[in-house]
């Protein structure tokens, strides 16, 4: 199996994301309706500025967000 860079960290890995920002991703997708449900009208975009700015999201959960956001991505291949 080819090993590839983390696209965030430069870690490597199996999958365009190390396991660490990779898990991350997962919680992110994960947990997006829970949060659309709460605030009725919420846009990943908006989802994800949500998360970088709260104290209880840990580092590489706002990595992640970030770089989702400056790539304009709504979902990975992983």
């Amino acid at each position: 199996m080819e090993e590839k860079n983390c696209e965030i960290c430069k870690r490597q890995g199996e999958k365009p994301l190390c396991n660490y920002h990779a898990k991350a991703y997962y919680n992110i997708v994960k947990n997006y309706e829970y949060w659309k449900d709460a605030y009725d009208e919420l846009s990943w975009e908006e989802y994800l500025m949500k998360l970088i700015v709260n104290p209880e999201c840990g580092t590489w959960v706002k990595e992640v967000a970030k770089y989702l956001i400056s790539k304009k991505i709504k979902r990975l291949d992983i």
